[in-house]
């Protein structure tokens, strides 16, 4: 007769002797596991479908052997910790070094300052011979560069400008004559290529001046002139004039000034190779100079000045504002 085994579903009731065996079992195993300490994630067999989530991350440095502040197994990830950038330390800043010489130009200043307000402001003898005593030390330090500064122009003819523009009254001269030489031919040669807009009024004092002079400038050079009037009155000494009908506002000539002078220069015409074709002027000693190209098709406007000017200041000018560089003369 086979044994009647009790159903799986009933309750199984333990004796007391049962549960107490079965506490000290437990009791024990807790122990062990206590006693073994930290295992590593692949020596315990966990389920297929446990779930696992990260471990709070715990608020202590790690060390070599941990990540995220706690030791890992071989199979835990978590995000590495952001570098803090309030931590870092600031790159010190650099001070560019002040010269020696700098500083002592500094407190020389600073001193000199200083005795300058007190002997201003409690003029004793003593304050007073302070200062003049500071004072001789900028003087002689004056003295000692302007001599070196002559002595190194000497020893190096690159750096000294007279060579380019004397200043000797022997060397001067024949610049300067040479230089009219030069300015005469070439406006005599441009001459049929610009002209010059003289703005005058009737009721205007210098004018009356500055007519003769324009008109004694027009004859030496054959450089032609129209008067342009602008209150409509008659010029005695060219005659006839233009009156003013807003030509001068087109100009840009918002508040007209009496006597003045406008340059005017007709287009350069361009060359077989699209280029504006060179108006090239030879000087007697062979230097060559040009006229500068006018790319308006209408002409070029250049304003000259304004109030009574000599033959001679009428004349530079044009030769500069027509043949010079900014800066070819300096």
């Amino acid at each position: 007769m086979s044994p009647t085994f009790p159903s799986l579903r009933a309750p199984v009731r333990l004796t007391s002797a049962a549960r107490r065996r079965r506490s000290v079992a437990l009791l024990i195993l807790i122990g062990s596991i206590v006693a073994l300490g930290p295992c590593r994630a692949q020596d315990l067999a966990a389920p297929p479908d446990a779930a696992f989530a990260p471990a709070p991350r715990e608020q202590r440095p790690a060390d070599s052997a941990s990540y995220c502040g706690r030791r890992l197994g071989t199979w835990f990830y978590c995000e590495a910790p952001a570098a803090d950038s309030a931590s870092k330390p600031a790159d010190p800043p650099l001070h560019a070094r002040t010269p020696p010489e700098i500083a002592e130009l500094e407190a020389y200043q600073q001193q000199l300052e200083e005795a300058g307000k007190a002997a201003s402001w409690n003029p004793t003898t003593a304050n007073v011979e302070r200062y003049m005593r500071l004072q001789r030390i900028s003087l002689d330090k004056s003295g000692l560069f302007s001599d070196l500064w002559r002595r190194v122009v000497w020893n190096n003819p690159d750096l000294d400008y007279t060579v380019q523009r004397p200043t000797g009254s022997v060397a001067k001269n024949e610049f300067d004559s040479e230089r009219q030489s030069d300015r005469d031919l070439f406006l005599r040669s441009v001459s049929a290529e610009i002209g010059v807009f003289y703005v005058y009024s009737g009721v205007c004092g210098p004018c009356r001046v500055a007519s003769p002079i324009i008109k004694d400038f027009s004859d030496r050079y054959g450089v032609p002139v129209k008067v342009i009037s602008t209150d409509g009155a008659a010029n005695p000494v060219f005659g006839q004039t233009l009156p003013d009908r807003g030509q001068l506002k087109a100009w840009g000539i918002e508040h007209p000034v009496t006597p003045a002078l406008l340059i005017f220069q007709s287009p350069t015409p361009m060359g077989p190779d699209g280029l504006y074709a060179k108006r090239t002027v030879a000087t007697v000693e062979g230097r060559a100079m040009q006229l500068r190209p006018c790319e308006q098709a209408r002409g070029c406007l250049t304003y000259l000045g304004a109030g009574v000017m000599s033959v001679e200041d009428i004349a530079e000018r044009f030769f500069v504002l027509l043949s010079k560089d900014p800066g070819a003369d300096y």
